[in-house]
């Protein structure tokens, strides 16, 4: 049996920085492992990932790994490299044809670890040997730990949150096995399972421990290298069910006396059937099932083929280069720099999803091309597919031949299919996919250039500076120092507002940090970053999707940073960051997050820092600025030293060999621009410093080094970093300055990243901005914007909290998250969607009202011809999804007519705007994807508007509006998919909008569309009345087949608030079915002990009905019955309107999130920032009260229009304004600055004499007023509004 072998002692490269590992493919058709070098890896079963991993050649970090802890001394290490290596255990590997061996020397212990795929059941077995060398026993913990993924990589990798959501865990006492499943998100999908079983030889073994929640594993801020769960005396907590981020670990305690042996094994698995896994479960708990899997996978040969281990030593050198990629210095070089489309490989029938092998038939050599064929069979059959594209370079006649030979070795048809072999003639490419596939391609094979033994070879490149080496120690013992208050509203134990409410400040010192990530979205229209209390986040430009420059982690466990900036005292070596991460531990860190900019202080070793991080008003640019303060008596000679991970594009794993790096000699930047075509096309990323580069590099793998990380860079060890450009498989940027602090004196640095069309605008840009007085220049001319935008409405109530929300942190999540930025922690979107953009601009009119103007023109242009409407597109080049969804078109005219209504600006109806156009979907077609066309037609603003109406008047059995793949629950898309299915909930709305419509129609002398509106909505009322009522509540909709949802005869989803409410909110419902619709609203859905407003109840989970994907999520989660803060704002508004102020406020006060982290408790609880909104709060134990997906929500500006327009009563009409107050009994009264143009209107609201018989009385600068509506006037004056109003 061949075998590929290397013996590495840790300290001692095997091979070049960057090099891709040695791994090994194993499988048995349908299971199928990839393992490293280091012990990483993943398995896959039927395509699907089991575990969770990412191609990362640098880092090498995502796997299923086994610790050992000796309880003796508390020693930690892991059996192979990652994600612990010790400098004083010995590694070794062997990788034969049917299984991987690692051995670990660590001290007097032994440990080998065999791991093969078991030939005749769906697992993979990992079987660990151990030997006590030494004289006395030894006592053994061993831990296995692996991210649960079960899903396609493709969907996991772009929005791992999201993909997390549907993941459910158990343990089975009988077997100690856990078992994963992921929920279908249809009824025609099916569960995937996985399972993850352990045994043992000896009776000394101990019960067995275990853990699926990765958050209860690695502890906030941490990773594999330092779990909390590791740490001494540790144990894990036997978390199971919805957990959010599931893992599989067991944990099992071994005693070895003196030169005694001892085994246990892992095994995972996966299947469709629960049946199946049970299986698995029930045959590996015998050690010896282990045992006999090893010894069936060495006699059994899976392959189609019979390979050789010399050969099958080659595929496996083969498969490490297609799976990480590593292309030659030669072959980066051929890249060029000539501008690349995939379009031009989509021609030739490949997508350039998967990698590419290309093999250059540049002479008749055909046992080359036989041993390449082969090796595709072999890979591809081991669980990894990829294109091998053959290329004749030789001519017509020699292609035909290749051709014929070439089907005979085929035994898979797999010729021009995904993942097969593609034949392909140099004369019919173009010169562009000629350039396309050669750069594309990971593997560059010709036939003139040896066996292929040879050409995988690994070969030692020198291409790379080799720097000079000094020593670096880098801090990890926190210095525990006391965080002062400073007086702060709502201090929790992690953070607290100023009393002015500017500022949220955090409080980090060591592990003691908040519950999960809280951010801050700094933005302007085109760019923007996302900071944490952690560190720098994440920045992008133009689209936070599509043009990311440096990676979203979506990872609020670890947090892990993509842009860092380090210090390193450059007498000791010593190496910190001033932010929490990646090492910035052993600070006692402040953090403030104010309006378009994030603040970091620290103190240590008589050193203060104070970094700033904050974007220009209007330029393409993101500014840290660091200021080093020297309290010593000694000058301190420090390197600064500024890192990030280039993107420039989604995710960063895509990044490989697709950007070029260069450094701009004039202002010392480098720049990086993404070779491959985009919506983006040749625009450069630049990275500069406002002191002059002392040295650089734009390799990631020269800068962390091989296994390498954020927390250890080797690149800091030593004195300068190797000068690295041009088309690297790694890419990165890292600038690093050296500056010389004075005692009792500072040093101020800037960095700057940012994003320019041309060499000349970055050059600009960099002169500009990266220079201490220009950044802090530019700071506050942000801040007086931002105070500018804010200050239009402030608020003076007796309530603290809601006065904080509603002055600041409400319009700016608005506008910074939501409009501009587009991007949060959990969702980062990059597109409008139809429906969101729309009504979160409603809560602009005030502060912004050109904003609002600006993207009302801009949603009504995705407008098709037919009247639907775009459900979401991405910015700049329109490319999006067209459904039938039916509310979005709704929402057009509901925002027109609020915009106009409230700033009197008519003439925007008659603004002419174009219409789009595609081919309109078909009768068994849910949605398309792409750029549709501009269309020729045009119409004005005010014909959108009725084009969109009349196509949302498409009516049901009931006479109610069609459901269609959803209604503004998107998770209900099966309900009206056969296109019968009917919404109660877009009756309630579709009447509103008719009814508010029928104004506008008049004002456009417009009576006939006006007559036509009120009829229309007048049925609507008479069909809700007559087919919507349940009994206590209004339904929420009909299925296809007429079954209602929303009854109390379905057993799940029995009520939903949005009908309630918006019969309320449409004033056309029966009153007193409104009113005791509502009462039921508020009997079963809201839970104050909770502090929550549920979507709907009971939640769906193994009921009959199958609404669509909403089912998918377990229950109790984002829309599957837990609050869902959008559709609670409604049942807020709904209970203002129905007049009862002390309801109504404390349901506001319910949805506030300051009120949910009062305490360290309540904190812990809720999790997410306290000063911004959350989408959506669990409401199933054991997440009850936890909050979900921050930040990039709707509810902000809903809650915003609550707060203002139904409880403060406070309306403008045009020129007027009205004030109808709706607050609590307990309020004496509040106090409103409202600014109109220039003018100022300070108005002062109190209650009358307490028997509440004293009239209204409104009084504008000392004048009585006998009319309710206020003339506003543009007049540069302060003028006093007084009203007293009597009790309700």
């Amino acid at each position: 049996m061949g075998q590929s072998r290397k013996k590495a002692v840790v300290g001692v490269s095997a091979c070049s920085i960057g090099a891709s590992p040695d791994i090994a493919l194993l499988s048995n058709g349908r299971y199928s492992v990839l393992v490293t070098e280091t012990g990483s890896g993943f398995g896959s079963w039927c395509g699907i990932d089991v575990t969770r991993w990412r191609e990362d050649v640098t880092r090498d970090c995502c796997g299923q790994f086994c610790y050992i802890r000796d309880l003796g001394d508390g020693k930690l290490w892991t059996i192979g490299k990652q994600p612990i290596c010790r400098s004083d255990a010995t590694y070794e590997q062997n990788f034969l044809g049917d299984r991987a061996s690692f051995c670990c020397s660590f001290g007097d212990i032994e440990v080998r670890w065999e791991n093969c795929v078991a030939p005749d059941c769906d697992a993979e077995v990992r079987l660990v040997h151990l030997f006590n060398k030494g004289k006395t026993a030894r006592k053994l913990e061993l831990t296995s730990y692996s991210e649960i993924c079960l899903n396609v990589r493709h969907a996991d990798s772009a929005h791992p949150a999201f993909a997390k959501l549907f993941v459910e865990t158990r343990f089975d006492a009988e077997t100690t096995a856990l078992f994963a499943r992921r929920r279908p998100r249809s009824a025609a999908d099916k569960p995937i399972w996985a399972v993850h079983v352990s045994s043992s030889s000896g009776d000394e073994i101990s019960s067995v421990e275990y853990e699926t929640d990765r958050y209860r594993f690695l502890g906030r801020g941490r990773t594999p290298t330092n779990p909390i769960a590791m740490e001494r005396n540790g144990s894990l907590s036997g978390t199971t069910g919805p957990v959010l981020d599931p893992i599989f670990s067991l944990r099992r305690t071994v005693v070895l006396e003196p030169n005694e042996a001892g085994r246990v094994a892992f095994v995972t698995g996966a299947g469709d059937k629960d049946a199946d896994v049970k299986a698995i479960a029930a045959r590996f708990a015998d050690i010896h099932e282990a045992e006999r899997a090893l010894s069936d996978a060495t006699t059994s040969d899976p392959e189609p083929l019979a390979f050789t281990p010399t050969q099958i030593a080659v595929f496996n050198r083969l498969a490490s280069k297609l799976a990480y990629s590593h292309r030659s210095a030669q072959q980066r070089a051929a890249i060029g720099t000539s501008r690349l489309s995939a379009k031009d490989l989509w021609s030739i029938g490949i997508s350039g999803d998967l990698p590419i092998l290309l093999l250059r038939i540049d002479r008749n050599e055909t046992s080359l091309i036989d041993d390449v064929i082969d090796a595709h069979t072999f890979i591809t059959s081991r669980g990894f597919p990829y294109d091998l594209v053959l290329l004749d370079e030789n001519g017509t006649s020699e292609a035909m031949e290749l051709s014929q030979n070439l089907k005979r070795h085929l035994v898979d048809h797999s010729l021009g299919k995904p993942g097969g072999i593609h034949l392909l003639t140099v004369d019919a490419l173009s010169a562009a996919c000629r350039d396309a596939l050669k750069a594309a391609a990971r593997v560059v094979f010709c036939c003139s250039g040896g066996s292929l033994s040879e050409q995988t070879a690994v070969k030692s490149e020198n291409d790379t500076h080799t720097p000079e080496h000094t020593t670096a120690t880098f801090r990890s013992r926190p210095q525990q120092n006391e965080i002062p208050r400073d007086d702060l509203l709502f201090w929790n134990g992690f953070g607290g507002f100023t009393p002015e409410g500017r500022e949220y400040v955090i409080a980090v010192d060591g592990d003691a940090r908040p519950p999960l990530p809280w951010c801050n979205v700094i933005a302007n229209p085109d760019f923007g970053c996302m900071t944490s209390e952690s560190g720098l986040g994440y920045t992008w430009a133009g689209n936070s999707q599509l043009n990311r420059l440096t990676p979203w982690s979506n990872d609020p466990v670890s947090d892990a940073p993509g842009e860092v900036v380090y210090l390193r005292d450059e007498e000791t070596g010593e190496v910190w960051t001033p932010t929490p991460l990646p090492l910035g531990q052993s600070l006692s860190t402040t953090i403030r997050h104010g309006q378009g900019y994030s603040h970091f202080a620290s103190v240590g070793d008589r050193l203060r820092h104070e970094m700033t991080v904050h974007v220009p008003v209007s330029e393409p640019i993101k500014i840290a600025r660091l200021v080093i303060r020297n309290d010593g008596t000694e000058p301190r000679k420090l390197t600064v030293t500024y890192f990030i991970e280039w993107v420039l594009g989604t995710l960063r794993e895509n990044a490989s060999a697709r950007i070029q790096c260069e450094r701009d000699a004039e202002t010392g930047a480098l720049v990086a621009r993404n070779l491959w075509e985009s919506d983006f096309p040749d625009r450069l990323a630049f990275v500069a410093s406002s002191v002059p580069v002392r040295s650089f590099t734009c390799d990631r793998s020269e800068f962390l080094g091989r296994n390498g990380s954020v927390f250890q860079p080797t690149g800091l060890k030593s004195s300068d970093l190797g000068g690295s450009v041009g088309t690297l498989d790694d890419p990165c940027a890292a600038l690093m300055v050296e500056v010389v602090v004075q005692p009792g004196n500072s040093h101020e640095v800037v960095f700057a990243l940012g994003e320019a069309a041309t060499c000349e605008e970055v050059r600009r840009l960099v002169r500009d901005y990266a220079e201490a007085g220009s950044a802090r220049r530019s700071l506050e001319i942000a801040s007086e914007r931002w105070d500018r935008l804010l200050g239009a409405v402030t608020v003076r109530t007796p309530d603290a909290a809601f006065n904080l929300m509603m002055n600041r942190w409400l319009l700016y999540q608005v506008l910074s998250c939501r409009v501009w930025g587009r991007t949060g922690f959990y969702q980062s979107g990059g597109a409008y969607g139809f429906r969101d953009q729309l009504q979160d601009v409603v809560a602009l009119v005030h502060c912004a009202p050109d904003e609002a103007r600006t993207h009302i023109l801009r949603a009504a242009a995705r407008q098709f011809t037919e009247g639907d409407v775009q459900h979401w597109w991405h910015p700049p080049s329109g490319v999006g999804i067209r459904t039938r969804m039916t509310d979005d078109l709704y929402f057009l005219p509901y925002v027109v007519h609020h915009y106009v209504s409230v700033t009197g600006d008519y003439g925007l109806l008659n603004i002419d705007v174009p219409f789009i156009t595609s081919p309109p979907l078909k009768d068994d077609q849910e949605d398309s994807f792409g750029v549709p066309d501009v269309s020729k037609e045009h119409g004005t603003l005010y014909e959108h508007c009725c084009r969109a109406l009349e196509r949302g008047l498409r009516l049901g059995i009931h006479e109610l509006p069609l459901m269609g793949t959803g209604d503004w629950n998107d998770g209900m898309n099966k309900v009206g998919a056969e296109g019968k299915g009917e919404s109660v909930w877009n009756g309630w709305f579709f009447l509103t909008v008719l009814t508010s419509f029928a104004d506008i129609a008049s004002a456009m002398e417009d009576e006939k569309r006006a007559t036509w509106c009120r009829e229309r909505a007048e049925a609507l009322r008479t069909a809700l009345e007559a087919h919507a009522w349940d009994g206590s509540w209004y339904r929420r909709a009909y299925f296809d087949d007429g079954t209602p949802l929303g009854s109390s005869r379905n057993d799940e989803c029995q009520i939903d608030a949005i009908p309630q409410a918006w019969a309320v909110i449409s004033g056309a419902a029966d009153s007193e079915r409104a009113s005791e619709a509502m009462h039921s609203a508020w009997t079963r859905l809201v839970r104050p002990e909770d502090k929550l407003i549920k979507l709907f109840d009971p939640p769906f989970d193994k009921g009959a009905l199958q609404p669509g994907y909403v089912k998918g999520y377990v229950p109790g989660i984002r829309e599957n019955g837990g609050q869902y803060t959008h559709a609670a704002t409604w049942v807020a508004l709904a209970t203002a309107l129905l007049g009862d102020g002390d309801r109504a406020f404390e349901l506001w006060s319910m949805l506030n999130p300051v009120n949910h982290a009062l305490t360290p408790a309540d904190a812990e609880r809720y999790m997410t920032e306290p000063y911004v909104v959350s989408a959506d709060v669990y409401g199933e134990a054991p997440h009850t009260g936890r909050g979900g997906w921050s930040w990039y929500t709707g509810s902000a500006a809903w809650l915003y229009r609550v707060g203002l327009e139904a409880i403060l009563g406070i309306r403008r009409q045009g020129e007027y304004l009205f004030i109808d107050p709706c607050i609590p009994t307990r309020w004496p009264g509040y106090e409103v600055d409202f600014r109109y143009g220039s003018t100022v209107y300070q108005i002062k609201v109190s209650r009358a004499a307490e028997d509440g018989k004293r009239p209204r009385t409104l009084v504008v600068d000392g004048k009585t007023l006998t009319v309710r509506g206020i003339p506003l006037a543009d007049d540069g004056r302060i003028h006093a509004v007084n009203l007293v109003v009597g009790l309700p």
